[in-house]
């Protein structure tokens, strides 16, 4: 008797050759895909889920990337290619603005030596501490967040987070507060100039982590990037 195999669930079918249809279709090359596809699924109507994890393991949020939309992770981290071989880490929020951001500059980037962060909304502390233990300390720490006020904070406390500092963030009318905890040095600055650089300047530290931001007017992030090149192309 012939053995009848069944098919996967319509949300759970796994990307065995390591490539998605809907990134193909926009121009991702397949490296970057088999990169980014160790927790990514992608179901029959095309959308590709990114899973998210806990202190344990567990799976406990996901990002939803289909044609047209974007659903980020509130929740969990994802962690990839970190090894003690690594030697440069990118931190996002999003896995589909970390994917395009890497296809656009594949270039500059030495895949072999580069480890990821996707980390949910929420930026759970205890779960970027845990995180960043397994990151060499020679290793060159990037951020690929968004230009909104809140992924220019991100890239704040990723720094913040490297150097142990403890620094609360307050936005008031336009204006961006800043206090850290341990010297109580305070800083104001305008929210449309608030940036890491002015952070660092203006709280008298080095600045050690590189941002990554799409250099176009309008745009807040390597999605956002993504999306308008292709809507003009079709």
């Amino acid at each position: 008797m012939e053995e009848i195999q069944e098919e996967p669930p319509n949300n759970q079918i796994m990307i065995l050759t390591g490539k998605f249809d809907m990134l193909t279709y926009k121009g991702v090359e397949k490296d970057i895909q088999h990169l980014f596809g160790k927790f990514a699924s992608q179901d029959r109507d095309g959308r590709i889920t990114f899973d998210f994890f806990d202190l344990n393991g567990k799976q406990v949020d996901c990002e939803i990337l289909s044609l047209h939309r974007l659903k980020q992770a509130s929740f969990g981290i994802s962690v990839l290619n970190m090894s003690g071989n690594t030697r440069s880490v990118f931190v996002s929020d999003s896995y589909a603005s970390l994917i395009y951001f890497a296809n656009q500059f594949k270039s500059r980037i030495s895949f072999e030596e580069a480890g990821f962060l996707v980390v949910g909304a929420q930026f759970d502390q205890e779960l970027l501490d845990r995180a960043f233990l397994e990151i060499p300390k020679k290793a060159k720490v990037n951020t690929v967040f968004s230009t909104s006020i809140l992924g220019r904070i991100m890239d704040c406390k990723i720094q913040d987070l490297i150097h142990d500092r403890d620094c609360r963030y307050r936005l008031s009318k336009d204006l961006v507060q800043v206090k850290s905890q341990k010297t109580n040095k305070e800083s104001t600055e305008s929210l449309f100039s608030f940036s890491l650089r002015t952070y660092c300047i203006s709280q008298g530290i080095v600045q050690t982590v590189r941002t990554f931001k799409p250099k176009q007017r309008g745009v807040e992030s390597f999605y956002h990037l993504n999306q308008l090149n292709w809507n003009e192309l079709n």
